[in-house]
């Protein structure tokens, strides 16, 4: 696979561009300042690196680049990219086309594809198997600062967690064990304690219970099922861009995210949320439910949230669930299209119907993506084959949406990802096996 680069006068950038993005689209990466990686969310490949043309020069931050360009396509690198700047050239030629390293490229990519399951995913992002598996990946990728932010965080949570887990698969003992490498100069003692503590585990075998109330797979399948897929009246999702990170606790699909219940003949409109373990409830003073007319881009009623009691599940802490009242100002079979969104308090534009679908359809992604991994930690008691039947469910929502949004070329990917790997017509891709998601394995 190849990369052909240009020069973007208005913003004095090189792009190096290369397939595009497909159904879930793009998992930025910015591996140190002046470049940006983008890599695809489904499959990995590199899509487009954008780098600052002032960042090409001699000073530190030129280094750090010109060091990651040479990793990332080979020694050359840096002198393709400074001359394109140079000469202010439009197309670079096919002679200046540049092939990333396999290797470099797959781990970079893996570690933009945990940064976007993290944003998105049930399990809280305090966890330290997030802050632990990205520091294992930036170490190995040469991101030694960035491992060393990420180990720190680790620290904090991670030697209780190996304490009452007991023992842990063989990704979740080589990440701990990165971290204590990691922070071996900076907390030696910490260090020490925390090597200590993984030497004390008996296997890679992995038996305690998840922290977090585990999700039923097949229910979530059947459930889908049984909903009619609407592509007119009311429609929702819980957009992780539009909330406050860390807050609510999202569901397996965007039909879990949060229950919606159109009360027609009182006139309301009932959401129901479940706030994430160990979220700051300070915070959800700061959100509001609101529907509106994507049509004509208006608000037509908005409400906070108020507690509602806890959601008990077996085995794990009770979460705490939220809920807002929406009084309709008219009955809602007058629109032929309205949503139900989750909004931090201010002025918000309201998206088209075009922009809701697109939304929509990268959660729909993102849950496909989740249910290919089938992390035991989220539903211990399912199948492979439950969360297989959830992908294909979520992938053919996400071909839905993207059709119904007008994109039709990622509807098809969306549907080549349904029909399972021997359909992916794609080509050469790097990163293919992505993340582990340590925490959604471990459930904690």
């Amino acid at each position: 696979m190849t990369l052909t680069p240009s020069f973007e006068r208005e913003t004095g950038q090189v792009i190096l561009e290369g397939l595009p993005s497909g159904a879930a689209e793009e998992a930025p990466l910015i591996p140190v300042p002046g470049l940006d990686l983008v890599f695809d969310c489904a499959d990995g490949h590199l899509c487009r690196v954008v780098v600052d043309a002032a960042a090409t020069g001699g000073s530190a931050g030129g280094e750090q680049v010109a060091a990651m360009l040479t990793g990332l396509f080979g020694a050359g690198a840096p002198g393709v990219v400074s001359s394109i700047a140079a000469e202010r050239a439009g197309a670079a030629g096919g002679a200046r086309e540049l092939s990333p390293e396999p290797a470099l490229a797959g781990m970079l990519s893996s570690l933009a594809r945990l940064d976007a399951a993290r944003a998105a995913s049930p399990v809280p992002l305090g966890s330290p198997w997030w802050a632990a598996e990205a520091a294992e990946l930036a170490e190995r990728a040469g991101l030694h600062a960035r491992a060393r932010a990420e180990a720190h965080q680790a620290l904090a949570k991670l030697p209780g967690e190996l304490d009452s887990l007991g023992t842990l698969p063989e990704e979740a003992v080589r990440a701990a064990s990165t971290v204590a490498g990691i922070l071996a100069i900076d907390k030696p003692d910490a260090a020490r304690q925390l090597g200590e503590a993984i030497g004390k585990l008996p296997g890679p075998r992995l038996t305690t219970l998840p922290l977090i109330p585990p999700f039923d797979v097949a229910a979530e399948v059947e459930s889908l099922e049984k909903d009619r897929v609407r592509l007119v009246g009311l429609q929702w999702m819980l957009d992780p861009c539009l909330v406050p990170g860390g807050l609510f606790r999202p569901g397996l699909s965007p039909c879990s995210d949060f229950s919606v219940r159109h009360e027609g003949a009182e006139g309301r409109v009932v959401v129901e949320a479940l706030l994430a373990p160990g979220a700051d409830c300070g915070a959800l003073a700061s959100c509001q439910a609101r529907l509106v007319d994507p049509v004509v881009r208006r608000v037509l009623v908005r409400v906070a949230f108020t507690k509602a009691g806890p959601a008990v599940a077996p085995n794990a802490p009770a979460l705490s669930r939220v809920r807002a009242e929406l009084l309709l100002p008219f009955p809602l079979d007058e629109l032929p299209e309205s949503w139900i969104e989750v909004v931090k308090a201010g002025h918000w534009p309201v998206r088209s119907a075009r922009g809701h679908r697109i939304r929509r359809a990268l959660r729909w992604a993102d849950a496909a993506l989740r249910a290919e991994r089938a992390p035991a930690g989220l539903a211990p008691q399912s199948t492979r084959e439950d969360w297989a039947a959830l992908a294909a469910t979520a992938w053919e929502r996400c071909r839905r949406d993207w059709e119904a949004a007008g994109d039709t070329h990622r509807a098809e990917l969306a549907a080549q990802r349904q029909a399972g790997p021997l359909q992916r017509t794609r080509g050469p891709r790097q990163g293919t096996g992505g993340p582990a998601c340590l925490a959604e394995v471990l459930g904690r």
